[in-house]
């Protein structure tokens, strides 16, 4: 009704509703299963997942009636946080590449064939970003021979500048850069 204010009910009304939401409260945490499968302990650690091809079995699900595919993802620290990526391709997408795609493939895979810049790509991902801290490394060589690197591993898309004298891995290429070392081990 018009120019009629809401009545607050009375403190023990709301003292017995709090009380019911309490209770109920507290019996649906006694129902819910613990996700320490029945371990005494904080419930602070997600466990791993009980089936180990989880993510095969979520990628085949995605894919739908594509005849493959394949998923890369990650979390991974770097010096302004952590990041969290994911991409994905189908196997056609893959297999199609066509002239420009497979150009700037060999292209960025051609800027890690070099030991030194494999070496500046991993001092980088560990937080060495000045080109100073950079040419202090074992076996870097001079100043202007890391800014050679750079360039090349800028071309590449793999470093961008950070600002005066430091570089950093773009927050998209840091997954892919970890994923492009650990498919080589």
């Amino acid at each position: 009704m018009p120019g009629k204010q809401p009545v607050d009910p009375p403190p023990a009304e709301l003292a017995e509703r709090l009380r019911e939401v309490e209770a109920r409260l507290t019996a649906l945490e006694q129902k819910t299963p613990s996700t320490d499968a029945g371990e005494s302990g904080s419930n602070d650690r997600k466990e791993p997942p009980h089936n180990r091809f989880w993510v095969l079995e979520g990628l085949r699900e995605q894919l739908g009636g594509a005849s493959g595919g394949l998923i890369y993802s990650g979390i991974a620290p770097t010096a302004s946080g952590p990041v969290e990526w994911q991409y994905g391709h189908t196997a056609e997408e893959i297999l199609e590449l066509d002239d420009d795609h497979a150009a700037i493939v060999a292209d960025r895979l051609a800027a890690l064939g070099s030991p030194i810049r494999l070496q500046l790509l991993l001092a980088v991902l560990g937080g060495t970003t000045s080109v100073a801290d950079l040419s202090a490394l074992k076996a870097m060589g001079t100043t202007g021979q890391v800014y050679h690197h750079v360039r090349i591993l800028s071309a590449a898309g793999w470093l961008r500048p950070a600002g005066r004298g430091a570089v950093q891995i773009p927050p998209d290429r840091v997954v892919p850069a970890m994923l492009a070392l650990a498919s080589a081990l």
